[in-house]
């Protein structure tokens, strides 16, 4: 379909106009509630649902286990840090070399347990 180029331009207007009308109009709540909505929600309302145990918490039983807080422990600080993300880019650098080498130490820190 060939649209004169002089009505191609008012056409087009008209729908991108149309558009934003609708878009204000939805994101307001004018046409109708939005999707998963639901009548007498409260707004910020968070629905909780039961979970079973985690399967870590799961697979502890009475007696010893190891404890890997030891592993990567440079890696993890610069990782729970409040240095901004670009920071903790050049922090990893050296990080992960150092976790490296004491690597053996750590596992054998974590054998004895939590």
């Amino acid at each position: 379909m060939n649209i004169p180029r002089k009505m191609g331009r008012p056409v087009g207007r008209f729908f991108v106009l149309a558009l934003l009308v609708v878009s204000m109009l939805t994101g307001t709540g004018l046409l109708g509630r939005s999707f998963g909505e639901e009548e007498g929600k409260r707004e910020g309302y968070v629905r909780t649902v039961d979970s079973p145990r985690p399967l870590a918490e799961t697979e502890k039983g009475p007696g010893w286990s190891y404890n890997s807080d030891y592993l990567f422990a440079v890696s993890k600080a610069v990782r729970d840090s409040s240095v901004p993300p670009a920071g903790k880019v050049f922090l990893f650098i050296p990080a992960v070399p150092v976790d490296i080498v004491l690597l053996p130490f750590a596992a054998i820190a974590g054998l004895f347990g939590d």
